[in-house]
């Protein structure tokens, strides 16, 4: 990493922790019979990656949920989304500023919804991913044990080489077991 962008980064993250001490966010705890709104954020480097969340997507949606997704890319080759969505995006470094936050106006959407659920599908620890998923005003954040833990709210402890679709498995199971008050 370059001196310039090491340095931007670390200005970068300062920013990022002073939003998110004036940030106040109500944590509510939800399973799949309480939440009507949820958010699938992911990582699409993985080549298997977008398939799986984009029938996990539509599962959701036949169920009736209103879901939304965001999927982090690497590079200049954005993956295909499904037909006929509207509320499935991607986004990469292009479409943020140096400080990570995003510049269009899909994913400062996304980022601003208040989702019952979050599902983080990632583990990504790249500026714009980073912001999202903290920024986030989401009720609820889900996702697998890693570093950004201080962000999610229920974590799924997973083996090191679990798949995006043993995370997903994994996490509705628990989501579905778990009653809510």
């Amino acid at each position: 990493m370059s001196i310039f962008k090491n340095t931007a980064e670390k200005i970068a993250r300062k920013i990022l922790n002073n939003l998110l001490k004036k940030q106040t966010r109500r944590v509510e705890f939800h399973n799949m019979t309480s939440a009507k709104h949820i958010g699938i954020l992911f990582d699409t480097n993985q080549k298997e990656n977008p398939k799986i969340v984009s029938d996990f997507f539509k599962d959701l949606k036949a169920q009736g949920y209103k879901v939304n997704a965001a999927g982090w890319h690497i590079g200049e080759d954005t993956p295909q989304k499904p037909l006929n969505t509207l509320d499935f995006i991607y986004f990469s470094e292009t479409d943020s500023n140096w400080k990570g936050i995003p510049l269009t106006h899909e994913i400062s959407e996304f980022s601003k919804q208040e989702f019952d659920i979050l599902f983080v599908l990632t583990q990504s620890e790249e500026l714009p991913v980073q912001y999202i998923l903290s920024l986030s005003p989401a009720a609820f954040k889900v996702g697998a044990k890693s570093s950004n833990v201080t962000h999610l709210d229920f974590m799924i402890e997973s083996k090191e080489q679990a798949s995006i679709k043993n995370l997903i498995q994994d996490t509705i199971n628990y989501l579905s077991e778990i009653k809510k008050n």
